[in-house]
C-alpha cells in the first residue's frame, strides 16, 4: 500500500493502546465466527434428526401434512446452516511482480498464500514502516472480517434459525387445525 492510501493512520503514533484496540476487536471477530461455527452445527444437527424423524411419520395419514411441512421448512435451515459455515474463498489469480489489487488482504490467508515466500515477506516488511501502514492493514482486515460476519455468516445463520422455527411453529399450527376440525 502507498502511503497515498493510509493518510488517516500516518498521523497515528505507534503505541500499545493502538495495538490493543486492533487485536481486540479482530479477536472478537474471530469469537463471533467461531460462536456462529457452533450455532450453525447445532441447527445442521437437530435439523438431520428432525429430518429423519419426519421422514419417519410421512406415511402416517393423520401427520402426513405436518410432516411435509417440517421437512421442506427444517431443510430450508439445514441448506442455510451449511451456507453459513461453507467458507467463501475464492482464490486470486496474481500475476507474479505485477501490483496487488487494491482489495489485497495481506492478513488474509486466501491472499497471500497466492503470494511467493519472498514477495509475502517483502509485502509484510513493506507494511511494518511506522507511517500508519500496519495500522492501514489492520483496519482493512478487520473491516473484512466484519463485513464477512455480517453479510454471509450471521444473515444465514438468522435465515436457518427462521425457517427453523417456522417450520415447527406452522407444523405444529396444521396438526392443531387438523385435531380440532377433525
Amino acid at each position: 500500500m502507498s502511503e497515498a492510501e493510509s493518510p488517516s493512520f500516518k498521523a497515528i503514533p505507534e503505541r500499545n493502546t493502538g495495538d490493543a484496540i486492533l487485536r481486540t476487536a479482530q479477536q472478537h471477530h474471530v469469537q463471533l465466527s467461531a460462536m456462529a461455527d457452533v450455532k450453525a452445527n447445532i441447527i445442521i444437527t437437530v435439523s438431520s434428526i428432525v429430518l429423519t424423524l419426519s421422514f419417519g411419520n410421512i406415511e402416517d395419514r393423520d401427520l402426513r401434512a405436518s410432516a411435509i411441512v417440517l421437512i421442506v421448512f427444517t431443510l430450508a435451515a439445514l441448506l442455510l446452516a451449511i451456507l453459513a459455515v461453507l467458507p467463501k474463498y475464492r482464490p486470486l489469480r496474481l500475476t507474479p511482480g505485477a501490483p496487488l489489487p487494491p482489495h489485497f488482504n495481506l492478513l488474509f490467508f486466501g491472499h497471500f498464500a497466492e503470494l511467493s515466500r519472498d514477495r509475502f515477506l517483502e509485502e509484510i516488511s513493506k507494511s511494518m514502516k511506522p507511517d500508519g501502514t500496519i495500522y492501514a492493514m489492520m483496519a482493512r482486515d478487520l473491516y473484512s472480517l466484519g463485513y464477512y460476519l455480517a453479510h454471509f455468516k450471521y444473515r444465514y445463520l438468522r435465515l436457518s434459525y427462521l425457517f427453523f422455527l417456522a417450520g415447527f411453529v406452522l407444523a405444529t399450527l396444521l396438526q392443531i387445525w387438523r385435531l380440532v376440525t377433525g
